[in-house]
C-alpha cells in the first residue's frame, strides 16, 4: 500500500456529498463513489478526473479523465428468502479511460493508463502475504462488495469516425454485492 496516501481516509471521505437527500446514499452510489475516490488517487496519476456515469467526454474534460459507467445490460440476482427481498447479484461496471494523447505511439498512453487503473483496482481485493483478508477500510470497499473480478481491458486507437478522436480504454468489473431491497442503504 502507498505510504504516503491514506486510502481508507480517502475512501471514508467520498461517501457522502452535502447535496445528498438522505444522511446514506444507497449501496451502489457508495460504492460508485468509493470506486471514484480510489481511481483519483491512481499512482502516475493523482489528480485524474473520474466521472461517475458520463460517457461522452468534450475535447477540454479528455486527457487523463476516468469515467465509471454501469454495463447497460444487468444481470439478473438470485433472490433469497421466501419473498426474494435479499439477493446476491454481479453488478458490472465499465472503467472508461481517456489519456493524454502521444502523436508519436497514439495507443501506448491508453495502455499504460490502463495497467495503473488495474493495479490500482487490485488494492481493493488484495490479500496479505500471508494469506489473510484485510481488516482496512480499502479492502472490499469496507465490506460493501463480496468479490471484484477486473476483466480484460480493450484499448481502442484515435480515430476522428469513431467515439473518440483519442486512444481510450475499457476495463470491465465485475462486483458480486448483496442487496436488501427493504433497505437499499445498508
Amino acid at each position: 500500500m502507498d505510504d504516503e496516501i491514506d486510502l481508507d481516509a480517502i475512501i471514508f471521505a467520498a461517501v457522502h456529498r452535502a447535496s445528498d437527500p438522505k444522511p446514506a446514499p444507497p449501496k451502489q452510489l457508495r460504492i460508485l463513489r468509493k470506486l471514484q475516490a480510489l481511481l483519483e488517487v491512481t499512482s502516475g496519476y493523482e489528480g485524474v478526473k473520474c466521472f461517475l456515469g458520463k460517457s461522452v467526454i468534450t475535447a477540454r474534460e479528455a486527457g487523463d479523465t476516468l469515467s465509471i459507467l454501469e454495463a447497460p445490460r444487468p444481470i439478473v440476482g438470485q433472490g433469497a428468502g421466501e419473498q426474494k427481498l435479499k439477493r446476491t447479484e454481479q453488478w458490472t461496471l465499465l472503467v472508461q479511460g481517456w489519456p493524454i494523447d502521444d502523436p508519436d505511439e497514439p495507443s501506448a498512453p491508453a495502455y499504460w493508463m490502463k495497467a495503473a487503473v488495474e493495479q490500482q483496482l487490485s488494492l481493493v481485493v488484495a490479500e496479505l502475504p500471508n494469506g489473510q483478508a484485510r481488516t482496512d477500510y480499502l479492502y472490499r470497499l469496507g465490506g460493501d462488495i463480496s468479490s471484484l473480478t477486473i476483466g480484460q481491458g480493450v484499448v481502442r486507437p484515435p480515430s476522428e469516425e469513431a467515439a473518440s478522436r483519442l486512444a481510450m480504454f475499457y476495463l470491465p468489473l465485475i462486483l458480486e454485492i448483496t442487496t436488501d431491497v427493504r433497505n437499499p442503504y445498508a
